[in-house]
């Protein structure tokens, strides 16, 4: 199993179900593509969550309410990027399973798909995921909460400062990549360029890079 990022920016994600597992991966899914372009999201279902409905009034999703028993569900899964099966019906999940099939689009469903939905961390510019391959989802969400509590300010700071850093190293000085990898690494395990963060960042900025300067240039 790879674990990717996907940039879902214009691609088209058929929801079928409207119930709570609908609303955590559609959550997910827009909490962690902000700073993307749009996407399309269409929910297929009877009924839809009241978040779900708030949701679609912002206009960030779109609801269609029917029965998906007497849908054509081909013409519903055709185009698809990726598909979300998350209704409680394990015999109309069968039949969603079989649609989909059909095309070349992944699918979301347990561990019968082909794309699964981890656990995300999603803090301070971190994005990461943590999975256990459907052994113990308890114990993912453990270790998210732990990985979370890692991360706090002086953390949000030397990430903000390396993505500058990098930048000016590149751009400004000009750097080969194996120099400019070597200089950002020790930003990192130097104890002085940590200590520097305790003040607000643009003067811890003006320290470390002066630090960078001296030391390592």
């Amino acid at each position: 199993m790879l674990p990717l990022y996907v940039d879902l920016s214009g691609k088209r994600i058929a929801v079928f179900g409207g119930g709570a597992i609908a609303e955590r991966k559609l959550r997910q899914i827009l909490e962690t593509n902000v700073e993307s372009g749009e996407i399309n999201v269409e929910v297929y279902s009877r009924d839809f969550t009241h978040w779900i409905e708030e949701t679609r009034e912002k206009g960030e999703i779109q609801c269609f309410r029917c029965n998906l028993w007497t849908q054509n569900l081909e013409d519903l899964v055709k185009g698809a990027f990726l598909i979300l099966v998350c209704t409680d019906d394990e015999t109309l999940n069968t039949r969603i399973l079989k649609a989909a099939a059909k095309f070349d689009v992944l699918v979301n469903y347990r561990d019968k798909g082909d794309a699964f939905m981890s656990s995300v961390v999603n803090k301070g510019g971190f994005l990461i995921s943590v999975s256990t391959r459907g052994k113990g989802p308890a114990m993912a969400r453990y270790m998210k909460g732990q990985i979370m509590s890692l991360i706090e300010d002086k953390e949000k700071k030397m990430l903000l400062i390396q993505s500058n850093l990098r930048r000016y190293l590149k751009e400004e000085m000009d750097l080969e990549e194996s120099k400019r990898r070597m200089i950002l690494n020790r930003v990192l395990n130097n104890t002085e360029c940590w200590a520097a963060l305790d003040a607000p960042v643009e003067v811890a900025e003006t320290h470390i890079l002066k630090i960078v300067e001296d030391k390592y240039t």
